[in-house]
């Protein structure tokens, strides 16, 4: 009878190797995986910094451009010409008597006095991004609602749900440019230097 040749070594071996070939691909694979987490990573880091960068220059841009704006001087009549109005005005309405004493009344009809005209409130001077900043900087830490009520006596909204908005917006975008930040509290508080040396590495 034949003998029959034992292969289970040779069996044994391809095993092994298959094994070894097995956890090399799994070691590439998990070195491919870090290296591309590392890279997305890093990637969003450039990006998160370019954002508050350009969201900074942003807001220089607005307090640039608001503190460009001209502003209309009143023009006041030469002194001639008021002369001369003050003294035709007065001849016409001299003239307007002397006619009105001997025509009568029609219809018994009174004409309206001058209603005084209503003066438009003051409007504020700076942009509401720069006026959180510098209460900040003069008070110190602040809640929303804090802020929401300084922005209000300043004249910047006429209703508290409008100025709730508005100051929320503003204070994310003033966060984000570092020049406040936000407290574990929910409050607001002006940009430490540690914050201000963070944000020019970023840039």
């Amino acid at each position: 009878m034949r003998d029959i040749r034992d292969i289970r070594g040779d069996l044994q071996d391809r095993a092994n190797l298959l094994e070894e070939q097995i956890n090399a691909h799994e070691a590439q694979f998990e070195k491919l995986v870090e290296q591309i987490r590392a890279e997305h990573e890093a990637r969003i880091e450039d990006l998160k910094a370019e954002f508050a960068a350009v969201t900074k220059l942003l807001e220089l841009e607005h307090r640039r451009l608001g503190a460009q704006a001209p502003k209309a001087a009143p023009t006041q009549p030469a002194p001639q010409a008021v002369h001369q109005s003050s003294h035709q005005g007065a001849h016409q309405g001299a003239h307007q008597t002397h006619q009105s004493a001997h025509q009568p009344h029609q219809g018994g009809a009174h004409q309206p006095a001058h209603q005084p005209v209503h003066q438009p409130a003051p409007q504020p001077q700076q942009p509401l991004s720069d006026f959180l900043v510098r209460k900040l900087n003069e008070v110190g830490a602040m809640s929303r609602d804090d802020l929401r009520r300084s922005a209000m006596q300043e004249g910047y909204f006429a209703d508290a749900d409008t100025a709730d908005r508005g100051v929320h917006a503003t204070l994310l975008n003033v966060v984000k440019a570092g020049l406040i930040r936000q407290l574990p509290n929910g409050n607001f508080a002006p940009a430490t230097v540690l914050d201000t040396i963070r944000l020019r590495r970023a840039m």
